[in-house]
């Protein structure tokens, strides 16, 4: 029986299966699974737990990845930032203010949603007392 709302850990899969790379990689690591445990010994349920348990590993690789990389990026785009904010104020230009301007709704962006995915989060660990 399904619960409703989905838990945390099958929200994350969706969001991360959307990621056609992620999709890619958990291929391979099935297809390479299934080569090595290929075993007529080996029973469909602990081939099947074994699976469910490697896979459970690769997506938290993956999801662990694509978080630091999130990081990188926000830590790179805001340092960027500062460095065209110290520039303007030294020498203003209208240019330069535009990019400016879209650079700090890029980071908004990218906070907005890392603060609405907290709080799917929050809403879906309350609904589950």
């Amino acid at each position: 029986m399904s619960e409703w709302p989905p838990s945390t850990n099958h929200q994350t899969i969706s969001v991360l299966l959307k990621n056609e790379w992620v999709t890619m990689e958990i291929k391979e690591e099935v297809k390479n699974f299934l080569e090595t445990n290929e075993n007529e010994h080996t029973t469909t349920q602990n081939l099947w737990d074994a699976a469910k348990a490697v896979l459970r590993g690769k997506f938290l690789s993956l999801q662990a990845y694509l978080k630091k990389q999130e990081k990188f990026l926000i830590d790179y785009v805001t340092s960027q930032l500062e460095e065209l904010e110290s520039k303007q104020k030294e020498n203003p230009r209208a240019s330069r203010r535009n990019e400016i301007v879209k650079i700090r709704a890029d980071v908004n962006g990218i906070e907005t949603k890392k603060l609405f995915k907290g709080s799917m989060k929050q809403r879906a660990s309350f609904s589950k007392r």
